[in-house]
């Protein structure tokens, strides 16, 4: 069975813009790509320096059967399961020339190990190909060409008080040196996260197009994979498309910055390549899952048993759409509660906008009423003064009616 290690650069989030504010740098191409191009200079070193990249491989003779019938085992030189006591492998399908052959599925089992797989060997000491992978132990499920790193991992939570969801898909990581290109979602999430991670850095963009209580839509990170901070040229775009673009150090904050339009493409280009990574997974998931209903068909009849375990246990998979039913209940419950919570932030939000229009019409309104007050006091300051000129005006009339008239006689 192959398994796939991955960087944890691969779990992280979106990372939301933040900065003080202040003025805005513009910066050149070359000083935009610097910490991209300091990156992957320490890619290439990475890649030059290790010597074997490949997995390291073993070939066991499967348990349940007499005759030779070895299977594939791709294991941690650190952490070889295969050394652990009760390590155990078996294979229900048939066997050629030493080795297994055709479809069939795999179980190991030993401490801390519980696995399954279903894979299509062709003969020989050749990889198999790996369609569907399951961890009982910690509910894990990938789904696709999982030989070749594409696939759709599933991950549940179920511990009785939290459950959760998570999806991975589209290229991991198959060996130190290889680029993984996937997309991270959940069900009970409104933001998507597309990551295209490297050995020793990761681009990470947050998709938050969807989530209505967020004021962004797109952030942008440039990951360090030591570290786990940001570390590089970052921007995130606002629901009314306003770009926000700042320099960080490790985490910290380091000024505001007006980034070119090649930097812009450039970050396109990789949404795009992730994007498309994660099609090529769910493409593949498509055919797994008609290689496992192929299997189904085969071991699902009451006349197939087997002694090497448990035959329920065996044939759970048989039975999986009534545990598909269990999970979609669950997810339908939570997704509910979910629903209720936003519900209750709408009205919160809608009361608190309430609140505000009424301020602003009290507002509009007080300062409509100053301006008539201050209206009908200058009014009334004007018909004052109008009043004032008009009694000094009657007044000089009467005093002109009051006064004797002087008449002056010109003698000739």
């Amino acid at each position: 069975m192959q398994i796939f290690k991955y960087s944890l650069v691969g779990v992280l989030g979106a990372f939301i813009f933040s900065g003080c504010t202040g003025s805005i740098v513009q910066i050149d191409d070359t000083e935009a790509f610097s910490y991209i191009k300091k990156y992957e200079a320490e890619y290439q070193q990475i890649k030059s320096n290790s010597q074997n990249t490949e997995m390291p491989v073993k070939w066991i003779q499967a348990t349940n059967k007499k005759e030779p019938c070895k299977l594939f085992i791709g294991y941690n030189p650190n952490d070889d399961r295969t050394l652990k006591d009760g390590y155990k492998i078996f294979w229900d399908g048939e066997c050629k020339n030493g080795y297994a052959y055709g479809l069939g599925r795999e179980f190991e089992k030993g401490f801390l190990t519980n696995l399954e797989a279903i894979a299509l060997y062709s003969g020989g000491e050749k990889k198999p190909e790996y369609f569907i992978q399951k961890d009982n132990l910690s509910n894990i499920t990938m789904e696709g060409d999982i030989t070749n790193g594409n696939y759709v991992k599933t991950i549940i939570k179920d511990d009785g008080i939290n459950f959760d969801i998570w999806y991975q898909y589209g290229h991991f990581q198959e060996n130190i040196v290889d680029i993984g290109s996937f997309i991270n979602s959940n069900p009970f999430s409104d933001q998507i996260t597309y990551i295209k991670a490297y050995p020793n850095f990761a681009y990470v963009i947050g998709d938050l197009s969807n989530d209505e209580f967020s004021q962004y839509k797109y952030n942008y990170n440039m990951v360090d994979g030591k570290r786990k901070q940001l570390n590089g040229f970052v921007f995130s775009v606002s629901k009314n498309n306003i770009r926000f673009a700042s320099q960080q150090n490790y985490g910290q904050f380091v000024r505001h910055v007006d980034i070119p339009q090649s930097y812009l493409n450039h970050i396109g280009n990789v949404f795009n390549e992730v994007k498309n990574a994660g099609q090529v997974a769910i493409d593949a998931q498509k055919k797994a899952l008609m290689v496992k209903q192929q299997y189904k068909d085969i071991i699902c009849k009451d006349s197939v048993k087997v002694d090497f375990m448990d035959n329920n246990e065996y044939k759970a998979i048989c039975n999986e759409d009534k545990k598909l039913a269990e999970l979609k209940k669950k997810m339908d419950t939570k997704l509910a509660q979910i629903e209720q919570q936003k519900q209750a932030k709408r009205q919160q939000q809608n009361e608190q906008r309430l609140i505000q229009a009424r301020e602003a019409e009290a507002n509009a309104a007080m300062r409509k009423a100053k301006a008539a007050e201050d209206t009908n006091f200058n009014q009334s300051i004007q018909n004052f003064n109008n009043n004032l000129q008009m009694q000094q005006l009657n007044n000089n009339l009467m005093m002109n009616n009051l006064m004797p008239k002087r008449y002056d006689v010109y003698v000739h």
